[in-house]
């Protein structure tokens, strides 16, 4: 039935072309923002999904960073650690050397370990002993300098709020469930200088101290040609009192070790190559310590790579499967929006064609 008053295909069309406008306008938007679901309104159960796993993949990317952050603390840790290894080897050397050399007089007196003898200073052993302290110098800068952010494997200071024993390095690796995941491990397994180690109150030489790192304090050289063993001293020395009576260590800037032996040598008839052969055993110990931390942090070293490349891998993991629940299909979108344009100038003739229709009826009545 056709009308004057109501034009029903006028109608139809205006509202056919109101339909895909809208539809233009989804698929526009689509094709902006590259979403099949951007809020919501587009598909609640795969927006709540899609957006917890964004949340839960920011965490893990944080904790993946952070994984960066412990691999450059270790991988500090484990440089020094070669320093002071190398070090230690060269000290080993000229032990062995100053083994050979003929015996180096001192003073009769009683000459402590970290006090100059005039006499030794004359002998060319006193030589190779400036060598010594050089390197002893050395390691222990390269100790104290193993910081990387704030955190040292290898040294633990003194007035520490927390003793070296009790001390843990919490290393973020991943997030997982709503949970932060640590590589946690005990500092006094990775830890070879304690300056705090002096605080453990002990009675007699090589009693256990849960303190004592690889090289803090003395240790004793017993031979069997001397009923007094000798001492060789490395960065520090316990068993002081400090002025409110309580123990502690104190850093020694000089250690005279083999100047300690001669002397040893002289007032107690030792014989001097068990001594040097007792030092030189000593140095090894110090030696397979330094070997078995390095160990320690190099699989370390591995475990945060390991961590880090599964971060990385969950991640990707995630945003694919991400992508598969809300993005847009941007080939298929192409397409609809291109045939979405032609229906929109195809309904707009229709439109105009339906309005034409009505003013030609009005005609047959002029």
């Amino acid at each position: 039935m056709t009308s004057i008053l109501t034009n029903v295909s006028a109608m139809t069309a205006l509202t056919t072309l109101r339909s895909i406008g809208s539809q233009l306008g989804t698929a526009s938007d689509k094709m902006s923002s590259g979403l099949r679901v951007a809020k919501a309104s587009d598909d609640v159960a795969y927006w709540s999904i899609s957006t917890k796993m964004r949340s839960d993949t920011k965490a893990m990317e944080a904790a993946t960073e952070s994984v960066g952050l412990a691999k450059g603390v270790v991988d500090t840790a484990y440089a020094g650690l070669q320093n002071v290894r190398d070090a230690f080897v060269e000290i080993r050397n000229i032990a062995i050397t100053a083994s050979s050399m003929q015996h180096a007089p001192t003073s009769e007196a009683v000459i402590p370990a970290f006090y100059p003898d005039p006499e030794f200073a004359k002998s060319d052993v006193h030589e190779m002993e400036l060598r010594v302290q050089e390197l002893l110098d050395q390691a222990r800068n390269s100790i104290l300098s193993s910081s990387f952010a704030g955190v040292n494997l290898l040294y633990h200071p003194k007035n520490c709020d927390v003793k070296a024993s009790q001390q843990e390095f919490n290393f973020v690796t991943g997030f997982v469930d709503g949970k932060v995941q640590t590589l946690d491990v005990k500092a006094i397994d990775t830890l070879v200088l304690n300056d705090d180690f002096g605080s453990y109150p002990t009675t007699y030489p090589e009693e256990y101290n849960p303190e004592k790192t690889l090289l803090d304090g003395k240790e004793l050289i017993r031979v069997d040609s001397s009923a007094t063993p000798s001492t060789v001293y490395w960065f520090n020395l316990d068993g002081v009192l400090n002025r409110s009576g309580d123990p502690e260590s104190v850093e020694l800037d000089e250690v005279f070790m083999f100047q300690r032996i001669e002397n040893h040598v002289m007032r107690f008839g030792a014989d001097r190559k068990e001594l040097y052969d007792g030092l030189v055993n000593r140095i090894d110990q110090k030696l397979d310590g330094l070997t078995s931390k390095m160990a320690l942090i190099g699989s370390l070293q591995r475990s945060l790579d390991l961590h880090e490349e599964n971060g990385r891998k969950r991640i990707d993991a995630i945003n694919r499967g991400v992508s598969r629940l809300v993005d847009a299909d941007m080939e298929e979108t192409s397409v609809r929006l291109q045939a979405l344009e032609t229906q929109k100038q195809l309904a707009a003739s229709s439109l105009q064609i339906a309005n034409s229709a009505q003013s030609m009826m009005l005609q047959l009545f002029q």
